[in-house]
């Protein structure tokens, strides 16, 4: 019970206020960020550290020399915070030097340190450790710990969300500060299962998943540090898990929360947690753990960012792949998601004469160009395509394509081989695999070819392309087939969008929704994407 806040002043009076509850010891009252305010009291200021103890921190010996002086003013706020608190959230746009300020807290915290992450961003860490840290990193893989291993003080272990399990016994015996990045990925809070015992009494068992590993290891640091753009992948129901990791047993149960600030409300079939309720509470709540970073404080440090919607009329689609043995599967097959993904799949192979015509432009002025899709199936079909058109127009080219079944040290080999190529050059692969934790800056031309379904996708796509030490302006533009199954995502990314702009304080989600929407484009597109929607509810069959 590490991380309760203790407090000698509430009176006996405050103990019926939901949230607060004694102490086993008797030494004090465990209670939530905001006890002042539901007491009446004056609002405490924000935990943080003064001027010297950050330029000790930044001057660390574990460090390299000069970060004083190269950290952003935004990075080292959030230094301040999280220097200061056992738990904390960084909330910041992708690109605005997360990973700095966590490698400074973790040089100023004694014994074992750890790193969580994606397994694709396992190299992008290993580079930034190296870079300004004097420690070494060591990748834990998906194996079990070997007889004997022992955890040194002078490394940073770095570990993936999905190989985490083996190594959670080992881990939470030593670790003493944790780095939860791209936090939000563990969104599903069931991590046990309640058994009935013979006598009626009943017991909770740990079902051994990535979240059962993470809260051994979130029990027993002691600080936790949350990274993550996109705190709230598609609803604010998605707090909770990444609440509970940084600060365990301050936040409640899932269904205290959901009810709580979710308007979770029993339907008949089991308790839906899909609203916003209590806002301003636990906004105020939030505000004592994280530290949010405006998109403004990082762009003043970057070239322009542009943003465009392009809307495939009927007649500007290319005739769509043969997928209508994949489309009648998927719809016999009863599974929604698997048809709809298909009919996604579809959609966006109504675009490549688009993108091909648009790619072959940028190359020929020496560009790079990044392509997301969403499926692997569609990345090969596209890569495919675009090597033959823009080789045969432009010789000098440079091509690489890689989704989620790439080996990792092949990506981490294409991604070197791309940042590295002054252009003309063309990187064609998936969302999923590239779209987060991964920098791919100095890129001139983002396409998004397959929209994604979450709000958190778009924002940590974009982010891959807008990051510190970008030199060139890029261009994101997202490419909207007219009466196919984007416009029903589009409707998706519309209706969740305002939850995250609300609680996360996103300005790139509003901005986004407002794209979306049709507000900032062309004028023979300003009418709102959903009254589209609904003059076209059904995905007609055409081939132009």
């Amino acid at each position: 019970m590490r991380r309760f806040v203790y407090t000698e002043r509430v009176p006996p009076e405050a103990i019926s206020i939901p949230g607060i509850w004694k102490n086993k010891r008797g030494n004090g009252f465990r209670v939530p960020h905001n006890v002042h305010s539901l007491l009446g009291w004056e609002p405490s200021a924000l935990n943080t550290v003064s001027d010297e103890i950050l330029h000790e921190a930044l001057t660390c010996p574990k460090l390299i020399p000069g970060l004083d002086t190269f950290a952003k003013p935004h990075q080292k706020e959030m230094i301040r915070k999280m220097l200061a608190l056992p738990g904390s959230h960084g909330w910041a746009p992708p690109g605005a030097g997360k990973t700095l300020t966590a490698l400074v807290v973790m040089a100023n915290t004694s014994g074992p340190r750890l790193v969580v992450t994606k397994a694709a961003a396992r190299g992008t860490w290993v580079e930034q450790i190296r870079r300004y840290t004097k420690f070494e990193p060591v990748l834990l893989l998906g194996q079990k710990p070997p007889l004997g291993f022992e955890l040194s003080k002078e490394v940073i272990y770095i570990t993936a969300w999905e190989t985490i399990k083996y190594w959670a016994d080992t881990l939470s015996k030593h670790v003493r500060i944790t780095v939860w990045d791209e936090i939000h990925w563990l969104r599903r809070p069931k991590h046990c299962k309640a058994i009935v015992r013979t006598d009626g009494s009943v017991k909770f068992e740990g079902l051994g998943n990535s979240l059962d590993a993470a809260r051994k290891i979130a029990q027993a640091s002691d600080r936790s540090i949350g990274l993550t753009a996109t705190p709230i992948p598609g609803r604010v129901k998605d707090l909770w898990t990444q609440l509970d990791l940084v600060e365990p047993w301050q936040w409640g149960t899932f269904h205290n929360f959901g009810v709580r600030y979710c308007g979770g409300e029993h339907t008949g079939y089991g308790y839906q947690y899909n609203g916003l309720t209590n806002a301003d509470e636990l906004r105020e709540r939030l505000s004592f753990v994280k530290v949010r970073v405006a998109r403004e404080d990082v762009n003043q440090h970057l070239p322009p960012k542009r943003r465009e919607i392009i809307r495939l009329s009927v007649q500007e689609q290319n005739k769509p792949a043969a997928m209508k043995r994949e489309i009648k599967r998927a719809a016999s097959s009863g599974d929604k998601e698997s048809y709809f993904e298909t009919l996604m799949m579809e959609a966006a192979s109504r675009k490549h004469t688009y993108i091909q015509d648009r790619v072959v432009d940028c190359l020929r002025a020496d560009q790079k160009v990044v392509v997301f899709t969403g499926r692997r199936l569609d990345c090969e079909r596209l890569a495919d395509k675009l090597e033959k058109f823009c080789l045969a127009r432009v010789p000098r080219a440079q091509i690489w394509w890689a989704h989620g079944g790439t080996d990792t040290a092949e990506r981490d080999r294409i991604r070197n081989e791309y940042m590295a190529s002054p252009g003309p050059s063309l990187l064609v692969g998936t969302g999923d695999a590239w779209g987060e934790s991964i920098d791919l800056q100095d890129t001139d031309l983002a396409i998004i070819a397959m929209l994604p379904w979450t709000p958190d996708k778009v924002i940590q796509w974009e982010g891959r392309f807008a990051r510190l030490g970008q030199t060139r302006p890029v261009l994101v533009s997202y490419i909207i087939a007219r009466a196919t199954a984007d416009e029903h995502v589009a409707d998706l990314l519309l209706d969740k969008l305002p939850h995250v702009g609300e609680i996360a304080e996103d300005n790139a989600a509003q901005e986004i929704e407002g794209a979306i929407a049709g507000v900032d484009d062309s004028p023979e597109a300003r009418a709102s994407l959903l009254a589209r929607i609904i003059e076209t509810p059904t995905f007609p069959e055409h081939s132009p």
